[in-house]
């Protein structure tokens, strides 16, 4: 089964269904294929893919599915019966790839979602591989109940093509965001799936679909304060910590004095957990002292979440400790490390909406992560910034800053 809405791009919406309930299959018929070494997939008289064990493969031969959706915004889910067991580690690894009709496909630079048996613990992993054997980066790496039973329903989302969320059985598992050589797009959000275990592993359904972004447009945010520091600090500001002022029209450290950070902050009114700050930079950015942008803090200053800006490097965290610390406790939630500058100038935004946080500059965003709010409460109120002084070095100064409250 399947769906087409507009036939023109961008704004195709497409979603394919198999169910195999069809007759037996061997050799499997479009537009599932078999690619690679091992044994043949087929479909078995109970109406399932079947994808037999193929431990020792020399090319990551597996199952692979024709269509794609057609928006940077899409998701893959399926259930599936998968008999693992045994003292030895073994994996599926199931790549988010060309498909298989796309001539001359090469099968490089691949987000590959992998559920790992080991004896005593069952983990979901995303990694980035530069080919179909060799793993590069993981950027997470996730413990799960046992998957070796009946039945078990894998969902996969991305957002902008790059922002990667998982869920076992309709419960969170974990999130990443994939270096920019790494991303999927057009002709590259197919799947590709390799059976690395002892066992075949069942494939009962399978869906693929175009799915709303959950990055909210720009209209749902309304603007509830803005400060440009040109007056000093305006009513209801606190600062926690000290060596740091209003100095020529920016809030920033202020002397060499000793490292730490200090924090700027004030209450949003937003408890809902929709809420947003934007802020320009002034200044330099420092490759060694970071700066921040602050949500879902509360009066304290102890607990929030923090976007953590450095010269070529943005993180998305919490801080469990107050924000005037050498430096505060932060726990990152996600980082971006390489292929990024941020410069004098720059706008900087963090926006949390239904627990989903994520950082923009300059109106891209180029960070992302999931389930913010199990560890820090949407009912937090205050929001504001964070510079530092750290390795001899001051954070950048900020020009000023405007806070949002989301529109739900």
């Amino acid at each position: 089964m399947s769906f087409l809405i507009r036939r023109n791009l961008p704004r195709a919406w497409a979603g394919w269904y198999d169910s195999f309930q069809r007759p037996p299959e061997d050799p499997i018929q479009w537009p599932w294929v078999h690619i690679g070494d091992g044994d043949k997939i087929f479909i078995n008289d109970l109406e399932e893919l079947v994808i037999p064990s193929n431990f020792v493969t020399a090319n990551a031969g597996g199952a692979s599915y024709e269509f794609e959706a057609f928006t940077p915004n899409w998701g893959i889910e399926f259930e599936f019966f998968w008999p693992v067991s045994g003292a030895i580690m073994q994996a599926i690894q199931i790549y988010l790839c060309e498909s298989w009709a796309k001539v001359g496909a090469l099968y490089q630079n691949m987000p590959v979602v992998r559920l790992f048996h080991e004896v005593a613990q069952h983990s979901i992993r995303v990694s980035e591989y530069p080919d179909a054997l060799t793993p590069g980066s993981d950027l997470g790496t996730w413990n799960v109940p046992s998957m070796a039973s009946s039945k078990q329903i894998l969902r996969i989302w991305f957002d902008n093509d790059e922002f990667i969320r998982i869920w076992l059985n309709g419960n969170f598992v974990g999130s990443a965001t994939l270096d920019p050589a790494y991303r999927a797009g057009p002709s590259r959000r197919c799947i590709r799936i390799s059976n690395t275990t002892f066992t075949g592993y069942h494939i009962r359904w399978y869906n693929a679909y175009d799915r709303p972004s959950s990055i909210p447009p720009k209209e749902v945010w309304s603007s509830a304060f803005y400060d440009d520091f040109e007056s000093g600090l305006a009513t209801g500001w606190s600062q926690i910590g000290t060596n740091a002022a209003v100095a020529s029209g920016s809030w920033g450290r202020n002397g060499s004095g000793t490292n730490g950070s200090v924090g700027l902050i004030r209450d949003s009114g937003v408890s809902s957990g929709l809420v947003r700050v934007e802020a320009t930079t002034s200044d330099t950015m420092s490759v060694s002292a970071d700066s921040g942008l602050v949500l879902c803090s509360n009066s304290a200053g102890n607990q929030g979440l923090s976007a953590n800006i450095y010269a070529g490097k943005i993180y998305i965290s919490r801080f469990s400790t107050v924000l005037s610390g050498n430096p505060p406790t932060f726990t990152d939630f996600s980082a971006l490390t390489s292929g990024l500058a941020v410069a004098a100038g720059d706008k900087i935004t963090f926006s949390v909406y239904n627990g989903l946080a994520w950082i923009e500059i300059n109106g891209a965003p180029r960070l992302y992560a999931a389930n913010v709010h199990a560890v820090v409460p949407a009912t937090n109120t205050y929001a504001g910034l964070r510079v530092s002084r750290g390795s001899l070095s001051n954070s950048n100064s900020w020009a000023d800053v405007r806070i949002f409250s989301g529109i739900s």
